[in-house]
């Protein structure tokens, strides 16, 4: 593996492209030149979702204010998998890891759903932003992924595009395995997965799902998975069956 021509990578609002100028704000600047110490001359990596990734030189350092001067393009931008993730949050810790490794796994979007056994009714929106922002730097995506309100289970149904592929994770099926189902589904642009909190959906609500037009339902085994786990292992399955991983 050829190593890397920088020692950092940050997404920045800005526009990227050659000998463009950009300043951090406070916040990435202290991260920067007191967590990170870096110094002037060093080199960053860049992106922004728009533009691809570019390499970039520190021109100034301070805790408070760091200017990088724009030199070249690593990566055009490219296309990443319409793939909206509806999950219904747990505790704190465990939220945060979906958070992360559904940014790692390539997500688009991030809906957190209320279910009837969801043990918490308020989410930090903005503490789950950061933590996708952070993933995606550290995973090298070359986006971030769309984190939103949280909301009830039937609303996030009914917002999703009638042409997006729902894949439901369902604990109580049965008999028909996910490679089977997923293997077989034809093609789409937009998916869309969903997963229960600590406990399952209930039986009204298996109904609700199952009812949506263009839904799928898969087993993921014949354990039973904790909510966090059931994220991971359905968005690794549909990544490796029918996205970037295939």
């Amino acid at each position: 593996m050829f190593p890397k021509p920088y020692s950092l990578r940050l997404y920045v609002p800005s526009d990227l492209g050659t000998d463009l100028g950009v300043v951090l704000d406070k916040n990435q600047s202290h991260y920067v030149a007191t967590v990170m110490r870096r110094v002037e001359g060093d080199k960053v990596a860049l992106f922004n979702g728009r533009d691809g990734e570019w390499l970039g030189r520190l021109q100034e350092v301070h805790k408070n204010h760091c200017l990088i001067h724009v030199t070249e393009q690593l990566r055009p931008q490219v296309e990443e998998p319409d793939i909206e993730l509806l999950f219904s949050p747990v505790k704190k810790i465990q939220t945060g890891l979906i958070v992360q490794k559904a940014t790692e796994l390539g997500v688009a979007s991030l809906q957190p759903v209320q279910t009837q056994r969801t043990n918490t009714e308020r989410l930090r929106e903005d503490k789950m932003m950061l933590q996708a922002l952070e993933a995606a730097e550290q995973c090298e995506r070359l986006n971030v992924p769309t984190v939103h309100g949280l909301i009830k289970l039937d609303q996030a149904l009914a917002a999703l595009e009638p042409e997006r592929t729902l894949i439901f994770c369902n604990e109580r099926l049965t008999g028909q395995s996910a490679k089977n189902v997923l293997a077989h589904l034809v093609p789409a642009e937009k998916w869309a997965v969903v997963t229960g909190p600590e406990g399952g959906f209930t039986d009204e609500e298996i109904d609700l799902i199952s009812a949506r037009p263009n839904t799928h339902a898969i087993s993921l085994g014949p354990r039973i998975l904790r909510a966090e786990t059931a994220v991971f292992a359905c968005l690794s399955l549909l990544q490796a069956f029918q996205g970037d991983w295939n």
